[in-house]
C-alpha cells in the first residue's frame, strides 16, 4: 500500500515548488530584459536598419548588368535655317535639316521618338569587384550591428547589477534602522529604570534619524540607478521584478575560466572586417584601368515640317515621316588612366596596412584586459568566501554588546561601534557578491562571450 504524504510534507513541497518557480523567474527577468534591449534600442536598431540597406547595395551593384533602355518622345517648333559645319553640342541645341540657299527664319513644326538601349555585358572584373566590395561593406555592417548588440547587452546587464546592489543595499539600511529603533525602545525603558543616563536616549534618535537619512540617499541613487536601465534597455523595461536578492547570496558556479580566442571577439571581427573591406576596395579601384565593352542600340521615328526639296509644309512635322535603326558597338581603354590611379592605389593600400596595424592593437588590448578580468574574477571569488565570516563574527558581537548593554556593562557608544560594524559587514557581504558577479561580467565582456555569464548565472 503506498503511503500518503502528511499535511506538513505536502505544505513543504508546496513551498519549495512555489519558491523554485519564483527563482526561475527571477533568473527569466534578465533574460527579458536583454530581448527588450534587442528590440528597442535605439542604435541598435539604426544598425540593422543600415545592415539592410546595405544588402540593397549588393543588388544595386548587381543590377548594372541590366542594359539601360531610354524611349523619348519631342515635339519642337523652329527655324529651318541651317548650315553646315562643326559645332560643339555643349549649350546649344542644334537645329537638323539640308542646308539652306538663304537665311530663312519661317517657323515649322517637328517630332521625334526615339527608343535608345545601351549595355555593358563585360566589364573585365570590374563589376565583379564592386560587387564583392558591396558584399564586404554589408559583413562589415553586419559585424558592427553584433558589436553594438553585445556591447549594449554588457551595459544593460552592468546596469542591472548596480540597480540590484542598490536595491539590496538599501534593505540593509532598513533593517539598520530596525535595529536603532528597536535600540530607541530599549533605552528609553532603561532610562525610565534609572538604569541609563538620559542621554542614551537622545543618542540613539540622534543615530535613528541619522540612518533614515542615509536610507533617503541610497533610495535616490537606487531610483536614479532604474532610470539610467531604463534608457539602456531603449526606454521600457519588462513587466515584473528588476532584481534577484539571490545574487548577493550565490557564488558564480563557473569552474576554470576557459581560455578564450580574442578572434571570436566581436570588436576583433569588426576589425578583421574592416581589413578585408580595405583589401576588396583596392581591387576595385584597380580595376578602374580595365577596357569596357559597350553594346548600343537605337530605333527612331522622325517627323519635319520641311518636304525634301525644301519647302516648308507646318504642320506636316507632327507625323513621323521617317523611320531608321542603329546597333553598335565600343570597346574604350582609359590608356592613361594608370598614372591617375596609382596614387589612389597607394593611399588605400597605406590605409589597408594601417587597419591591420589597428587590428593588431585590437588584439592585443583585447587579450590583455581578459587576462585582468579573469585575475580580478578569481580574487573577488577569494574575498567573498570570507566576508561571511566578518558578518558572523559581527553579528556575535553585537548580540553580546548588546546584552551587556542590557545589564548596564556597556555603555551608548559601544553598542553603535558595535551596531555599525554589523551595517558595514552586512554591507560588505552584498559587495563582495556584487564584486564576484561584476568580475564574471568584465570577464565575458573581454571574452567576446555574454553566455559565460549568463550560464553561471542561470545555474
Amino acid at each position: 500500500m503506498a503511503r500518503q504524504l502528511s499535511p506538513i510534507m505536502l505544505f513543504t513541497l508546496l513551498i519549495l515548488l512555489t519558491l523554485q518557480t519564483f527563482a526561475q523567474h527571477r533568473r527569466s527577468y534578465l533574460d527579458s530584459l536583454l530581448k527588450t534591449t534587442v528590440q528597442n534600442y535605439p542604435l541598435i536598431k539604426a544598425k540593422h536598419l543600415r545592415s539592410q540597406a546595405l544588402e540593397e547595395g549588393i543588388k544595386a551593384k548587381q543590377s548594372t548588368i541590366i542594359p539601360s533602355l531610354t524611349a523619348s518622345y519631342q515635339a519642337d517648333y523652329a527655324t529651318y535655317n541651317n548650315i553646315t559645319g562643326m559645332v560643339y553640342p555643349q549649350y546649344i541645341v542644334p537645329i537638323t535639316g539640308p542646308v539652306s540657299a538663304a537665311n530663312n527664319y519661317s517657323g515649322t513644326f517637328g517630332s521625334a521618338a526615339a527608343l535608345n538601349l545601351s549595355w555593358e555585358p563585360v566589364t573585365f572584373g570590374q563589376r565583379k569587384a564592386d560587387v564583392e566590395l558591396a558584399k564586404g561593406n554589408l559583413q562589415y555592417g553586419q559585424a558592427d550591428e553584433n558589436l553594438t548588440i553585445f556591447q549594449q547587452q554588457i551595459y544593460v546587464i552592468n546596469a542591472w547589477l548596480n540597480y540590484a546592489l542598490l536595491d539590496d543595499l538599501a534593505k540593509v539600511y532598513q533593517q539598520n534602522i530596525d535595529r536603532t529603533v528597536f535600540n530607541v525602545k530599549q533605552s528609553q525603558t532603561l532610562v525610565s529604570s534609572g538604569m541609563r543616563p538620559g542621554t542614551d536616549s537622545a543618542s540613539f534618535n540622534a543615530e535613528l534619524i541619522r540612518a533614515r537619512i542615509q536610507l533617503i540617499a541610497y533610495e535616490r541613487q537606487r531610483d536614479s540607478s532604474l532610470r539610467s536601465l531604463t534608457a539602456l534597455s531603449g526606454g521600457t523595461l519588462p513587466e515584473g521584478i528588476a532584481t534577484d536578492t539571490a545574487l548577493f547570496a550565490v557564488v558564480p558556479q563557473v569552474g576554470i575560466l576557459p581560455d578564450t580566442s580574442t578572434d571570436e571577439h566581436p570588436a576583433v571581427k569588426l576589425q578583421q572586417m574592416s581589413v578585408a573591406t580595405n583589401e576588396l576596395l583596392l581591387t576595385s579601384l584597380k580595376k578602374n584601368t580595365m577596357p569596357k565593352l559597350t553594346l548600343w542600340s537605337v530605333g527612331y521615328g522622325r517627323g519635319s515640317g520641311v518636304a525634301a526639296n525644301g519647302t516648308v509644309t507646318g504642320g506636316d512635322g507632327w507625323q513621323f515621316e521617317r523611320y531608321n535603326y542603329g546597333i553598335g558597338a565600343q570597346l574604350s581603354f582609359p590608356v592613361l588612366e594608370v598614372f591617375r590611379q596609382k596614387p589612389i592605389w597607394r593611399q588605400q593600400q597605406l590605409t589597408t596596412d594601417a587597419s591591420r596595424e589597428q587590428l593588431a592593437q585590437t588584439k592585443l588590448d583585447i587579450q590583455t584586459q581578459d587576462q585582468i578580468a579573469g585575475d580580478n574574477f578569481r580574487k573577488a571569488m577569494e574575498v567573498v568566501k570570507i566576508t561571511p565570516q566578518q558578518l558572523a563574527s559581527a553579528n556575535f558581537s553585537y548580540q553580546a554588546i548588546l546584552s551587556r548593554y542590557q545589564s548596564g556593562l556597556v555603555n551608548y557608544y559601544d553598542v553603535i561601534q558595535a551596531q555599525q560594524l554589523l551595517f558595514q559587514s552586512q554591507a560588505n557581504v552584498a559587495v563582495a557578491y556584487y564584486n564576484a558577479w561584476k568580475s564574471l561580467l568584465n570577464k565575458a565582456a573581454y571574452a567576446g562571450n555574454i553566455n559565460l555569464f549568463l550560464t553561471a548565472y542561470h545555474q
